[in-house]
């Protein structure tokens, strides 16, 4: 008899598989682990004296994901039929594992505070990548040697054999900390503990500190624009004092207009529900191994003040981050702040290692209720396995899907070396990219993110209705070979701005003298746009928001809290998304007083009754009832609160595991 445990699982990522596996292995119970494409399952002997104490102790040796669903247990007299997914072993991009957590927090221990922790199964590997296949020679740890503990770990602990990455402090990665006039050099566990506890209280003095982070270079900071709130650290061990006294405060070097668009992290999990307004899918997802970024309410008035209604919120990702935010919590600091920026960046003191870094894109998560939706990035969803039919090469947004060693595999196009293929396929707007491929074909974004969603459901070659919003509004058809813009947005131009508007219908020549008079400023700032600026930024810049981009219109619409929005004009002819008639709505309703949160929450409300018209009609008339949504926009409460309530009854398809924008675009190539 086998007692069989399942643990649905909706991705063809292993590594939660293989830390039970590993686990298995650890504590010598006698089990069968297998993936297939929606659950992991753990097969064991019924009469194994160690079952019991494994199953509860598994609860702790396995960290939360965002892919991790309901458990379910039985009893069988024989194993289950099941089809394995494959394997490969590619470098994964995620938080240490509560393994390595622990030893990164124990002093006993050879990694205590040593931020490169990792594992076969967790950390940030890709980071160290340089090309493919995944091993320690394709690294940039090449030039490090493993001292006889990690040699043997490599040979016997199940968490680590043959782990590519394999270090700690004795033949690992040196730190240093840097000010104007003193370099501190991290060589010891000791050292290292005292060099995140003098970044942190740095931090907490309100100072700033740029920290090479596995995810690239980071600006961190204390986000409290009263200064009299902040403390003054006292250096009382001269080890730690390298400047840090002595260098002056540097809280203006972090503008409010920094503050808002910068990232929060919070470092202490007690705090969140104090700050924030989370529900349960979404602050399971913050502490999650993948760690993604999700913007959610603010609650608390401080909060409310640095950020407003939303802010984008992390919870710490990476080593460096997590030995800094443990630092942060014991100088009694609930959230610190941090800007992406350049290893170039002015900053009081610096943190960093001589070891090159490939950084990702840090990957944005939407959430509504039970849904989560990938919006953009890599890290998470890069690098992965799919299927690859015929011989050819993607590439779109500075990745690629290349076949190596018989399995195709979709990442970073520069850690390929150079490969064979029939054909390329190369996204229009890859201007930097050149093939020199006899057989290149370019594509368009719309046509192969409406294939990738088709794709992950066995769509292709069913006729479809799609929508692709993305900056731009454009209405698709797939009539089962090719992708169709039927309902093409009017091309939008940011330049001469006045004179469109001023020309679009009877009375708006008077429309635009108005707004001068009322808005001198706005008109001023639309009357000399340089560039190509979509339809989200000039209404940002309208609307005076600080976040001048789809994101702070989406903030901005979270802060209302009424029902029933004002109907914002989305089309003037053919059913066509008019940019100018929809830039000149708002403009007709911000000289009525309207409150910009009402506007904000109306514009994609106005937007999910669109498109919840034409739709349908679309779908009549090529007589198919699949429908497909596609782009960043629709990773917004309001649009999708509306889309479920127009839409709902079709069920319409997005990216399951792929993120809804543009960088899907590399994978539905491969069906055009």
């Amino acid at each position: 008899m086998y007692f069989i445990f399942e643990i649905a699982f909706n991705s063809n990522k292993n590594y939660i598989a293989n830390l039970i596996r590993a686990y298995a292995e650890q504590v010598g119970i006698e089990a069968e682990i297998l993936q297939t494409k929606d659950k992991i399952v753990m097969i064991f002997n019924q009469d194994d004296e160690k079952l019991e104490s494994f199953l509860l102790d598994m609860q702790d040796m396995i960290p939360a994901s965002l892919f991790l669903g309901e458990g379910k247990h039985y009893f069988s007299e024989e194993k289950p039929s099941l089809i394995e997914l494959s394997q490969t072993n590619l470098p994964v991009n995620i938080a240490p594992c509560p393994s390595c957590q622990k030893e990164m927090f124990d002093v006993s221990t050879r990694r205590f505070y040593y931020p490169f922790t990792s594992c076969n199964n967790c950390g940030s590997q890709h980071s160290f990548l340089t090309k493919y296949p995944y091993t320690r020679e394709n690294t940039t740890m090449k030039f490090l040697v493993p001292c006889s503990a990690c040699e043997d770990e490599r040979a016997h602990n199940s968490l680590r054999k043959n782990y590519p990455l394999i270090s700690c402090i004795e033949c690992g990665i040196g730190l240093r900390m840097l000010s104007k006039e003193t370099e501190y050099m991290a060589l010891d566990k000791g050292d290292y503990r005292n060099l995140f506890k003098a970044s942190a209280g740095a931090i907490s003095a309100g100072k700033t500190v740029l920290v090479k982070t596995m995810h690239g270079y980071r600006k961190f900071f204390y986000p409290n624009r009263d200064l009299d709130a902040i403390k003054k650290i006292k250096f009382t061990d001269k080890k730690l004092d390298i400047g840090l006294a002595r260098s002056p405060y540097s809280f203006n070097q972090i503008s409010e207009e920094k503050v808002g668009l910068s990232t929060l992290l919070m470092v202490n999990a007690a705090s969140f529900n104090e700050h924030l307004m989370l529900v349960e899918q979404e602050f399971n997802a913050l502490l999650s191994i993948e760690r993604p970024l999700l913007r959610v309410a603010t609650k608390s008035d401080a909060m409310k003040r640095l950020y407003g209604s939303s802010a984008l919120v992390k919870y710490p990702d990476d080593g460096m981050t997590m030995l800094l935010a443990a630092e942060a919590v014991k100088h009694g600091l609930e959230y610190i702040a941090y800007i992406e920026c350049e290893s170039t960046e002015e900053a009081d003191f610096l943190v960093d290692f001589d070891m090159p870094i490939t950084a990702q894109k840090d990957t944005k998560l939407f959430i509504n209720q039970d849904r989560k939706l990938f919006v953009s990035g890599e890290r998470i969803v890069y690098p992965t396995i799919v299927e690859n039919q015929i011989n050819r090469v993607t590439v779109a947004h500075d990745l690629a899907c290349v076949e190596v060693d018989g399995v195709n595999i979709i990442d970073s196009f520069e850690v390929f070396d150079s490969v064979s293929t029939q054909e390329i396929y190369v996204l229009d707007t890859e201007e930097d990219f050149e093939s020199g491929h006899s057989n290149e074909t370019q594509f368009k974004q719309y046509e192969a993110s409406m294939l990738s969603v088709l794709a992950e459901y066995d769509k292709v070659g069913q006729k479809a209705i799609g929508v692709h919003f993305d900056g731009t509004l454009n209405f698709l058809y797939y009539n089962g070979k090719k992708v169709i813009n039927a309902v093409p947005a009017i091309e939008f131009e940011s330049d001469n701005l006045w004179e469109k508007i001023s020309t679009l219908r009877d009375g708006s020549d008077r429309l635009v003298n108005n707004y001068k008079k009322v808005y001198p400023e706005v008109w001023k700032r639309l009357d000399n746009l340089e560039g190509n600026m979509d339809i989200f930024e000039v209404t940002a810049i309208t609307l005076g928001l600080e976040d001048e981009s789809f994101e702070g219109i989406s903030a901005e619409a979270v802060s209302f809290l009424g029902k029933g929005g004002l109907q914002i004009d989305t089309k003037v002819k053919d059913n066509r998304f008019d940019n100018y008639a929809f830039l000149t709505s708002i403009m007709s309703y911000q000289l009525g007083d309207v409150e910009n949160n009402f506007m904000c929450y109306s514009i994609y409300e106005s937007f999910g009754d669109y498109i919840g018209e034409l739709v349908p009609q679309l779908c009549d008339k090529v007589e198919t009832g699949i429908v497909v949504l596609m782009g960043e926009t629709f990773a917004n409460q309001s649009l999708y609160g509306r889309i479920e309530k127009t839409l709902g009854h079709k069920n319409p398809l997005m990216s399951k595991n792929f993120p809804i924008g543009k960088e899907n675009a590399v994978h539905g190539a491969l069906y055009l």
